[in-house]
């Protein structure tokens, strides 16, 4: 297993609500619109489920990434963001790559000390995280994020991100399907 990673990778793609996609099958649209915990259903499709960190620290965020979690008249500040980038793998394949922004606020206090822990664990168990609707991609791959993902692949792949609210403070997380995830499983 290789774990390294070039941080930050990012998502080179473009974004949009899901009706403006044709996704292929039912079974690839379930999981790009399950509003459930990510890690928990894939935990439940393998027999060992694990986190490759690749990285999180004050890092720049894209203008369309601080338009998803600025508050009012807000303006943007890296020192005010966290950018933690990770791989989520079951049975030893990578299945997804997940970019999170997170406020600073929340990593000084509510997120101390993640690292390898799935960020879906704390969300999904704090009734004070509102998650609000999707948006997904369908993107082709650059031979970028496909050297800093360790990847080799010729298939297009999906993701889909939401914002969560908490209290004042906006989080955005973002899920690419990599080739062997469980969601392509009708389309191989």
């Amino acid at each position: 297993m290789k774990t390294s990673y070039i941080f930050p990778v990012g998502i080179p793609s473009l974004w949009a609500e899901p009706d403006k996609f044709v996704i292929p099958n039912s079974c690839l649209k379930n999981w790009l619109l399950d509003t459930g915990s990510l890690t928990e259903r894939l935990q439940t499709q393998c027999t060992s489920f694990h986190l490759t960190l690749i990285g999180q620290q004050q890092a720049e965020i894209t203008p369309e990434e601080f338009q998803r979690v600025c508050t009012f008249q807000q303006q943007l500040n890296p020192k005010e963001w966290q950018v933690r980038e990770v791989i989520l793998w079951g049975d030893n394949q990578p299945w997804v790559f997940a970019r999170s922004i997170i406020p600073q606020k929340l990593c000084e206090n509510d997120f101390i000390n993640l690292n390898n822990k799935p960020l879906g664990q704390l969300i999904f168990n704090d009734k004070r995280f509102e998650r609000m609707p999707f948006e997904v991609t369908n993107m082709s791959p650059s031979n970028a994020f496909q050297a800093q993902l360790q990847l080799s692949t010729e298939m297009d792949l999906w993701g889909r991100r939401s914002v969560f609210n908490f209290e004042n403070l906006k989080m955005s997380v973002s899920e690419v399907f990599l080739p062997n995830s469980p969601a392509y499983q009708e389309m191989q």
